[in-house]
């Protein structure tokens, strides 16, 4: 098990590296071809963080959906250690969640030994306007949705509907760049992300 030492040194580590985002990583799901048709990957957890109205309403909209929702206030390490460990020491199962970019580089180094990448990645962040600015990697079947979900005022609410809809088994990767049509009002004075941490092919 990851100890506490380690834990709080990945979390130094996060908060010393930049916050752009990694456009077109190219992280695998296992299973089938690009071309299949495949039901979305089951999602064991969804978190949010409480700090952020757009992640409130994020979470709100996972849990409508039936997701297993988790609340964080910027610090995942209690859902670490009372939960995740102990599930992905079970099976790497897939989670989601729209937070800060702690928690996410967090999250996306401890799963790396159990077999698990970001397989979606968005960062939504503040232009000198004030609109939202967004970059986006990802199943290339997942990116219309996305660029739907992030037209819309309400584009946290959408962006919930869009994580459940990743696709289980192998997917072509992309990637694309867009500002909102409209300012975000409630959008933080830092970026956050939208993500989706699932099952990957070993190299």
């Amino acid at each position: 098990m990851t100890s506490r030492r380690e834990f709080l040194q990945i979390g130094v580590t996060a908060s010393t590296l930049p916050l752009a985002t990694q456009v077109a990583r190219a992280a695998r799901l296992g299973g089938g071809g690009a071309a299949e048709l495949r039901a979305p990957v089951a999602l064991y957890k969804v978190v949010y963080d409480t700090r952020f109205p757009d992640s409130v309403a994020f979470g709100a909209r996972a849990a409508a959906l039936g997701a297993d929702v988790h609340p964080i206030d910027g610090d995942m390490t209690k859902l670490w250690f009372d939960d995740i460990y102990h599930r992905w020491r079970q099976s790497p199962v897939a989670i989601a969640g729209l937070t800060a970019h702690g928690p996410l580089f967090c999250f996306e180094r401890l799963a790396w030994d159990q077999g698990l990448r970001v397989v979606f990645r968005a960062e939504h962040l503040r232009d000198a306007g004030g609109a939202l600015a967004n970059a986006v990697s990802g199943p290339a079947s997942m990116l219309g949705l996305a660029r739907d979900a992030l037209g819309r005022r309400d584009w946290a609410v959408a962006m919930a509907d869009v994580v459940t809809q990743c696709p289980s088994g192998n997917s072509e990767i992309d990637s694309f760049a867009v500002a909102a049509r409209s300012p975000s009002a409630t959008l933080a004075a830092e970026p956050l992300y939208s993500w989706v941490i699932a099952p990957a092919l070993r190299s």
